[in-house]
């Protein structure tokens, strides 16, 4: 640790470090005019996490060096500096006579930045780190409001410009190539390359949502309606109840004969293709990408189990790339999603959205973003269809390559709650391409 512009060794600093109370208030009197006392408790928080707290990661303390200069006024906010060098990030405060200054691996923040957009930052320079480093916890801690929202626009379009450009370098590219996809002549080496050049995500399933848009679906139905549905249905899709084939609703009927028309409607309502919407409307939050769907050739299973009281519904359906869906791709390939879309969608409502994320909020906030790109790139369209569309607002982009939605259910009539779910065997599971 450098103080004062003093090099402190590790005993020292250990030995700072377990006096940082009174410490911290030597700080605090140096720089109560910058905050006001009323931020007190909250700055000597901060500070004590940037300079004294030893296990603090580098994200923690970006992240609190960056909420610690937000919160100083603004004649102040050059006196709380970061440097990049030698793997390094430095945070430093500075008094005018004197300094204080900590330093933390920057190897952290360039991994957890691999991980969220697929940005490799560990062959930039010192200043080109710091430049990224500035626009990334600008869309933290800048807020929505129309003062602000201008500067953490232009952020937020800069972070994704240095995910696009480090795509479009030879050296580094990666990911689905339409051209070599079409190179290749047979389906099984077709295949395979998509399974190369494809990663997968989840959905995170609501099972409190979920049960209860089964039953209101369920009030909404009457029986003659909801039976005529599944009876429509069965033919499209594999039924076994007790590993018996069922191809007719009368034989299914006679399955489920102990229980009563209501309990009844609420199996059927499993049965019913209606179901598969319904579970993409019960994620934990809205999720702009896994509630989309696969064009691909679609199949589904039911597989029903009955031991006395107990009714075990296993519901999937599969969309999956057959030998006669092939060339599809090659059609749909500029409306299927990648993982630069994930990432850049995420990344928005992370710092666009108050949570809980949902339809109504993020069509707002992308309108509000649109509109924002058009002032900005007025003059260049192109830039706001290579990013603009990413967010689905132009519905250019909607497709996913593959997915896989599995839900064991579980049906007591004799419980009060009947229907659960087995959080552990339910999945959604979707593909997208790499970019």
């Amino acid at each position: 640790m450098i103080i004062s512009n003093a090099n402190i060794s590790c005993k020292k600093a250990t030995k700072l470090s377990d006096n940082s109370p009174s410490k911290l208030m030597s700080i605090w009197e140096k720089i109560k005019d910058w905050f006001g006392l009323s931020q007190q408790e909250k700055v000597l928080t901060l500070i004590k996490n940037i300079h004294f707290k030893k296990d603090a990661t580098t994200l923690e303390k970006n992240r609190d060096f960056f909420d610690l200069k937000k919160i100083a006024g603004d004649h102040y906010k050059n006196n709380l500096r970061y440097k990049v060098e030698n793997d390094e990030i430095s945070y430093i405060i500075d008094f005018g006579d004197d300094s204080i200054e900590s330093r933390s691996s920057i190897i952290p923040f360039i991994e957890a930045i691999k991980n969220e957009l697929n940005l490799d930052l560990k062959n930039y320079s010192n200043e080109d780190l710091t430049a990224f480093i500035n626009n990334y916890y600008k869309l933290s801690t800048l807020s929505n409001k129309e003062i602000n929202y201008e500067e953490k626009t232009i952020a937020f379009i800069a972070v994704l410009i240095e995910c696009i450009n480090a795509n479009k370098k030879p050296i580094s590219k990666q990911g689905f190539s339409l051209n070599t996809f079409d190179d290749k002549e047979l389906f099984n080496d077709k295949y395979e390359y998509l399974n190369e050049n494809s990663k997968k995500f989840f959905g995170k399933i609501d099972t409190k949502k979920l049960i209860d848009n089964i039953y209101d679906s369920a009030n909404q139905h009457k029986y003659k309606n909801l039976r005529e549905q599944v009876e429509k249905d069965i033919p499209r899709y594999d039924l076994k109840f007790n590993d018996e084939n069922i191809s007719d609703i009368s034989v299914l009927e006679e399955k489920l004969k102990p229980l009563n028309n209501k309990d009844t409607m609420i199996i059927f309502e499993l049965l019913n293709q209606g179901i598969f919407p319904m579970i993409k409307d019960s994620f934990e939050e809205y999720d702009p990408i896994a509630s989309m769907y696969s064009p691909f050739t679609g199949r589904t299973s039911v597989n029903i189990k009955n031991k006395g009281n107990l009714y075990t519904i296993i519901v999937n359906n599969e969309k999956i790339i057959t030998e006669s869906d092939i060339n599809k791709v090659s059609q749909l390939s500029d409306s299927i999603l990648n993982d630069f879309d994930y990432n850049s969608i995420n990344l928005y409502m992370k710092n666009f959205i108050d949570s809980p994320v949902s339809k109504e909020k993020l069509d707002a906030s992308l309108a509000r973003y649109k509109s924002e790109m058009k002032k900005r790139f007025i003059d260049n369209v192109d830039n706001i269809d290579s990013i603009g569309d990413k967010f689905n607002y132009k519905g250019s982009r909607f497709a996913l390559l593959e997915e896989n939605m599995n839900i064991k259910f579980e049906f007591n009539p004799d419980l009060m709650k009947k229907l659960s779910i087995s959080t552990n065997e339910s999945k959604v599971e979707y593909s997208l391409l790499k970019s």
